[in-house]
């Protein structure tokens, strides 16, 4: 009957090490696989030595396989206890490493001498209470599977505490049973295997979940991806058109020198200019401003530009502007305004009104100084009516004049300063005497030295007009 239980309990040990051992090659994430092989192993050679003393009644023989048993319990019961702190995902604690070193100090000596085993049984007791406690904590935390390993050792644990009564003959055996511990570790086998298969599998399933979502996640990134392209695409494409529709500098066009510049804060700009050239000779240069800029202001511009080209030489400019209030306003765009200023030079006079822009600079040459040319006036859309007011100026030779939008004297940098028109003035004066290519570069190069790398938030856009000599 001994030879039977040795080999199916002993082969039953054996056959499930080995199985979580596989298990645990094949995934090297879950090492509680890996401990519970180790302690299972270790059990089936403790109890294979265990058996085999009673098997063989020889002394000599029975006191070595006595020793084998003896040397291998501290080790089993210490990664027993290595699989409980891995199955819960608790770090080892410093009870831990007290009990390993109380098990493997008191097992060697009762190895070596047998009348110390009972200092031994002490430290195992020490280490069932550890394991207890721990599923106990386990248990109140509702982790999953608590309740299944903790049956497991609690049998393993009463069955094991039977056969030391029966070693301290505190009561005879009962319906024969002399070995009840292995009864307890196949218990034990049964119920840790169901919690490790079903906690594999439920790793697997939240594996395959998260490799799903980050498959999602991945064609989501990538749609998103294709649409910002092809966003970024469609506003190339209208930044270009805008910029197609936009004058390029103009060496000489009846006397006169003019070059345009502008900076967009996104890619496409709420500011505008133009010219136009009729046939008296008559130049019509105008700016503008947008609320904003983006799409929006882009709109804005397009329907300015429209009515730029087909209405400004037809009548005179506090009528253009009112004319293009009453089109904005019918066209309910909200709360999209523009602001605009409209120059007009015949023979050296300067003819001007403006609708909210920023003063205009013109350079005098003959006693080198700048005048600033300043009117009010509501922005378009605003209002359907405003008395918007026009000024006349002469020119003389070399004569500079300067139309800015307000993203240039608004301009910030790192220190929270804004450029203003002080600074504007100064650089605009230093370099009045060249070229109004030269000029309007020169303006650009100040605004960005003075932003650095703070980021630019409105549109820059800057008309040099110089009179020829």
């Amino acid at each position: 009957m001994d030879l039977y239980q040795q080999i199916f309990f002993t082969t039953l040990a054996l056959a499930f090490g080995i199985l979580h051992l596989s298990l645990y090659a094949y995934n090297r994430q879950f090492k509680s696989n890996l401990y519970f092989a180790v302690f299972l192993i270790l059990y089936a050679i403790s109890i294979f030595f265990d058996f085999q003393r009673m098997l063989i009644p020889d002394y000599e023989y029975n006191d070595l396989f006595l020793r084998i048993h003896h040397a291998v319990m501290p080790y089993r019961s210490i990664f027993g206890l290595l699989f409980i702190f891995s199955v819960f995902n608790l770090k080892l604690t410093r009870s831990f490493w007290v009990i390993s070193g109380g098990l493997i100090i008191t097992g060697f000596v009762a190895t070596l001498n047998f009348d110390y085993f009972k200092l031994f049984l002490l430290w195992i007791f020490v280490y069932m209470l550890e394991v207890v406690w721990v599923l106990i904590g386990a248990i109140r935390r509702r982790q999953h599977g608590a309740w299944i390993i903790s049956a497991g050792f609690v049998l393993l644990f009463i069955l094991s505490l039977y056969d030391l009564a029966l070693d301290f003959k505190l009561f005879p055996p009962v319906s024969n049973m002399t070995n009840g511990y292995q009864l307890g570790l196949g218990f034990l086998i049964i119920s840790a295997s169901v919690f490790l298969a079903s906690d594999m599998a439920r790793m697997n399933r939240s594996i395959l979940e998260k490799e799903k979502q980050n498959k999602d996640a991945e064609i989501k990134r990538r749609l998103l991806e294709e649409a910002d392209a092809r966003k970024s695409q469609e506003l190339l494409e209208a930044k270009n058109l805008q910029l197609a529709m936009l004058p390029k500098c103009v060496s000489e066009i009846n006397g006169l020198e003019i070059c345009f510049e502008m900076q967009t804060a996104t890619e496409v700009g709420g500011d505008y200019y133009d010219f136009l050239l009729n046939e008296d000779g008559t130049l019509i240069v105008t700016i503008g401003d947008a609320t904003g800029h983006g799409m929006k202001a882009g709109i804005m511009v397009s329907i300015i530009k429209s009515l730029f080209v087909t209405q400004v030489a037809n009548m005179d400019f506090p009528a253009f502007f009112n004319m293009c209030s009453q089109t904005i306003r019918k066209m309910k765009l909200g709360n999209l305004y523009m602001t605009m200023l409209l120059l007009k030079i015949k023979n050296k006079k300067l003819t001007l009104s403006t609708a909210g822009m920023p003063p205009v600079l013109v350079f005098r040459a003959a006693d080198q100084r700048i005048e600033e040319l300043e009117l009010k006036g509501a922005p378009l859309g605003a209002v359907n009516l405003f008395p918007y007011q026009t000024v006349e100026k002469e020119l003389s030779v070399v004569d500079v004049i300067l139309l800015m939008s307000d993203g240039l004297p608004e301009l910030f940098n790192e220190k929270n300063e804004m450029l203003d028109y002080v600074r504007i003035n100064e650089a605009f004066k230093a370099v009045a005497q060249k070229k109004a290519t030269e000029i309007s570069q020169h303006l650009l190069a100040t605004a960005e030295q003075w932003r650095k790398d703070r980021p630019q938030h409105d549109d820059i856009t800057i008309v040099v007009i110089k009179v020829k000599d």
